[in-house]
């Protein structure tokens, strides 16, 4: 959910309820905001009430955005299916005056063949095989391009996407294009079979991107290096429905992923290692270090065939480590690929100073945590210790899942909980000689450092620390949020989730049908 300017917000909280009813828009029936203030929570110390706004929608928020420069609040509506089970595959956007409180304009949404981009004062709608950009007052199309845009800077007001053509459909010619005019300012070709595994930016004007190896890309003009490797694989003939191991949120490569088919394996590839000269990746074929100036290959550690997989490499000092997971994705299903393995190599030099070979195909590596140079391994029902120095097993235990379910992964500093003296605390940071790993059964389980299981967290005593201001923590258990000072002391309760985001003192949370907006600028100025 995105973000938007409440400069307005305490001149809504004018009257103790306030219903607009907005009559029918022609491209949608029955378009209603309702705007109604809400005790949404108090103050510990006094117990006196905190009050919010609530706007309430027609449908059900799918997704909004807040624009800080208008007070335009955008709202894409999607319903569910009559046994309530699955997302409708349309909805409708609306677009709202905050400062107003009058609905602008509303339109009809597809949401398996479109996509919506917004950032200051800028629509970007895509659909079939070409991209708009609409007018935030009216929703009208100020301009078109046969291109599909899914990467924006908003700084300099430049899209990225790559070109459709008539005869071949999308080609791997990347155009950088004008969002003021929807005129292309530059062209390059860039390789998209295996889609974008990530983007980020090195410097104000070059961007990476992550594709079929690493790119440097002028936001400019389109310049930039390239470095070639493979991070997929075309026409797999794997028995796709023996492998698959279904959805797997959160290890997917983000908003700017380009779908490449269901015959192909992608992301068999690296996070990208970025440093003050040099950029290192590890692919289908390989682990490079090359020149984040020039994109020179510095040096590089080819693999076997079959070996490599998704992958995570770190550094640390003079060393280069790679955990190789031993899966990749068809789609956004997981399966086996490549064989999980632990090694490290000399930064300097590329040299390897061990590789180790975990287990079976089938023992997929799920995380890793290091302590004191000991490398911990999470499989699904088994822990493994080994030395980060030799990459030698040390310790192997396993976790049964009728005792413990299938474990996940290791959580981080963000999962709060009570201490003995009921503050709250970091979980991890309560007991530094403890591991803490989440299991399917709901439970978070410590861990010493002989792989023994010391307790079983619940999930209902579990807070997610989303948010913070100079002097206050926002912990979220459930659909509320606990504020609690420095000292660990919770200071006040309101009704808002770990989604919750805050703009200029005012908490804003997407609720079903509703957005809540809470301003607790006066609690912030005060604590």
């Amino acid at each position: 959910m995105n973000t938007l300017n409440t400069t307005n917000m305490k001149n809504l909280l004018f009257s103790l309820s306030l219903f607009i009813t907005i009559s029918t828009f022609a491209q949608y029936n029955a378009n209603t905001v309702s705007i109604n203030e809400k005790i949404v929570g108090k103050y510990y110390a006094d117990s006196s009430e905190i009050k919010g706004l609530e706007y309430q929608f027609a449908e059900r928020i799918y997704d909004t955005f807040l624009d800080t420069t208008t007070g335009f609040l955008t709202v894409q509506l999607r319903g569910l299916t009559k046994n309530g089970k699955y997302l409708n595959n349309t909805g409708n956007i609306l677009q709202y005056d905050l400062k107003s409180n009058n609905l602008l304009w509303s339109k009809k949404f597809a949401y398996q063949t479109s996509g919506l981009q917004q950032f200051s004062k800028t629509i970007i709608y895509t659909t079939g095989n070409k991209s708009y950009c609409l007018d935030v007052t009216t929703g009208n199309e100020l301009w078109e391009v046969k291109n599909n845009i899914y990467f924006v800077d908003p700084v300099d007001q430049i899209g990225v996407g790559y070109k459709f053509k008539s005869t071949t459909g999308y080609s791997n010619e990347l155009e950088g294009i004008d969002l003021k005019t929807g005129r292309v300012i530059w062209s390059r070709q860039l390789n998209r079979e295996y889609g974008w595994n990530n983007m980020f930016y090195t410097n104000d004007s070059t961007m990476i991107v992550v594709a079929a190896g690493l790119h440097a890309v002028n936001i400019y003009d389109g310049k930039g290096w390239d470095y070639n490797t493979i991070t997929g694989e075309k026409d797999y003939s794997g028995t796709v429905a023996a492998n698959a191991a279904g959805v797997v949120l959160g290890l997917l490569t983000g908003s700017f992923a380009i779908s490449t088919g269901y015959n192909m394996v992608s992301d068999i590839v690296s996070n990208a290692l970025v440093d003050s000269t040099y950029l290192y990746l590890a692919s289908k074929e390989q682990l490079a270090k090359i020149s984040k100036e020039t994109g020179e290959l510095v040096w590089q550690h080819t693999f076997a065939k079959n070996m490599a997989s998704k992958s995570s490499i770190f550094m640390n000092d003079s060393t280069i480590y790679m955990i190789n997971n031993g899966f990749a994705f068809m789609g956004n299903r997981q399966l086996t690929f490549g064989k999980p393995f632990i090694a490290a190599f000399n930064k300097q030099t590329g040299e390897q100073k061990y590789l180790t070979l975990i287990g079976s195909k089938d023992d997929q590596i799920l995380s890793y945590q290091i302590l004191e140079n000991e490398l911990y391994l999470v499989f699904k029902n088994k822990m493994a210790k080994y030395s980060g120095e030799t990459g030698n097993l040390m310790l192997e235990k396993e976790f049964p899942k009728e005792s413990f379910g299938e474990l996940k992964y290791f959580i981080g500093d963000q999962v709060y909980v009570k201490n003995k003296n009921n503050d709250l605390v970091s979980l991890i940071q309560s007991d530094s000689t403890k591991m803490f790993v989440y299991s399917d059964q709901r439970k978070t389980l410590s861990i010493d450092n002989q792989l023994n299981v010391t307790d079983a967290i619940e999930n209902k005593d579990i807070g997610i620390y989303y948010h913070r201001t100079k002097d206050l923590k926002f912990i979220a258990k459930g659909k509320q949020t606990l504020i609690i000072n420095d000292k660990g002391i919770a200071i006040a309760e309101i009704e808002a989730s770990s989604n919750a985001f805050m703009i200029d003192g005012v908490l804003y949370d997407k609720q079903e049908k509703s957005l809540i907006a809470i301003d607790l600028k006066e609690m912030i100025k005060n604590n």
